[in-house]
């Protein structure tokens, strides 16, 4: 009789502690009030605070700072090395095609890569393009400029250009090359991630796919020079300009699988974005070809997939309302950060922590390999950057 008592006690216990513990998938780090944009696989943290870019690890902080000269620097990515990508202002040397000489520019907004050993380095502006020479600005040092994305552990360095006219362009940035354009020159042309491997993957509006990407712009990856569109979920259906479907690839991985956007309904586009209100959902694209709808999480229209690690790990962003960035032609969810898996679906990471933290999590934007995630988010109501732990390693 005793022993069946002893035995109901612990059933009761565990029925009472099990949900709690499942919720506490996470251990949350505060990182202060620096906003973190990337995780590199030894839990390395960039991010900014105060308009400088900053790296984050368990022994501090250290600002990057910013060119000589310079205003400014933000921190967009991270590699294995602590080498660090991003955008700054600054002194720039650029091609002035019009007198056929280079210039000096000022205060250039520029690409830069920082290493420990070497400190910032301004990566200013392509020396040629393909196309549109002519059409550039008389002053170069008026544009376009050339934020960062990515960052891989070969050093190499992707990202687009502001728009100018009807052009824009993504760019690659090696040691031996320097920074070369590519891609189409109608926007929305975006680069947002480069993988180990070199596979590069962003969105892609392109004139000889008239009427399918122009204006609209569909995901696209490239891997050795050649462009691949990985489509839309409108498929089939999808006409193109004026009226048609739009996607984007976001984050890539080392064996190629591939996340971010598409549009769920045809939108009307034009040169200024988007008119009407399409949902938009979370897209995998796995490396067997095809592409998977994540969905969104209960209650939710939008949500976009911005990260994803070697296992496959996604985390993002699922809401009910798009911002719309009409300097770039970019559109950003706005509601709570997930994680998706192949077994346990799409998660609030805000249910996977412990209901008393006082934390708030907002957004997630880097996952390592060992599936640590950063993101900003409010901690008793004050705007804080968090690192996530799995308490488990690998077991959501």
């Amino acid at each position: 009789m005793q022993s069946r008592r002893t035995f109901a006690l612990w059933l009761f216990l565990f029925c009472l502690i099990s949900p709690l513990a499942a919720t506490q998938v996470y251990k949350v780090t505060d990182l202060g009030p620096l906003a973190p944009t990337a995780i590199n696989n030894w839990g390395q943290v960039a991010g900014n605070l105060n308009g400088h870019a900053f790296i984050w690890t368990q022994w501090g902080r250290l600002d990057v700072g910013t060119l000589a000269g310079g205003t400014f620097s933000s921190a967009l990515a991270i590699n294995d090395f602590a080498v660090v990508a991003g955008t700054a202002d600054g002194p720039a040397t650029v091609m002035n095609f019009y007198l056929n000489k280079e210039v000096q520019c000022s205060d250039f907004v520029q690409p830069f890569v920082w290493t420990p050993r070497n400190g910032m380095r301004g990566l200013g502006a392509p020396q040629s393009y393909p196309f549109g020479q002519d059409e550039l600005p008389i002053d170069p040092c008026s544009g376009p400029f050339f934020p960062a994305m990515g960052i891989n552990g070969l050093g190499q360095v992707v990202g687009y250009s502001t728009i100018y006219g009807t052009y824009q362009w993504a760019f690659l940035w090696t040691r031996a090359d320097g920074m070369t354009v590519f891609g189409g020159s109608w926007p929305p042309t975006f680069v947002n991630a480069i993988s180990n491997t070199g596979q590069i993957v962003g969105q892609n509006s392109q004139d000889n796919t008239y009427p399918l990407t122009i204006f609209l712009g569909h995901a696209t990856s490239w891997k050795s020079g050649v462009a691949t569109d990985l489509g839309t979920l409108g498929d089939g259906a999808d006409a193109g300009f004026p009226m048609g479907y739009s996607s984007s690839a976001n984050g890539v991985n080392d064996v190629g699988q591939i996340v971010g956007w598409s549009t769920t309904t045809p939108i009307f586009e034009n040169f200024d974005g988007w008119t009407g209100s399409s949902p938009i959902h979370a897209i995998l694209w796995p490396t067997s070809g095809g592409m998977r709808d994540l969905g969104t999480l209960s209650g939710d229209t939008f949500s976009a997939a911005s990260k994803i690690n070697f296992f496959g790990q996604v985390i993002g962003i699922s809401g009910n309302t798009v911002v719309f960035q009409s300097s770039d032609s970019r559109y950003e969810v706005i509601g709570r950060p997930f994680i998706w898996t192949q077994r346990s679906g799409m998660k609030d990471l805000n249910t996977l922590i412990s209901a008393k933290s006082g934390w708030v999590l907002n957004s997630a934007t880097g996952i390592n390999f060992w599936g640590q995630i950063v993101g900003s988010g409010t901690r008793n109501g004050r705007p804080h950057g968090f690192l996530l732990t799995p308490r488990t390693p690998f077991s959501f």
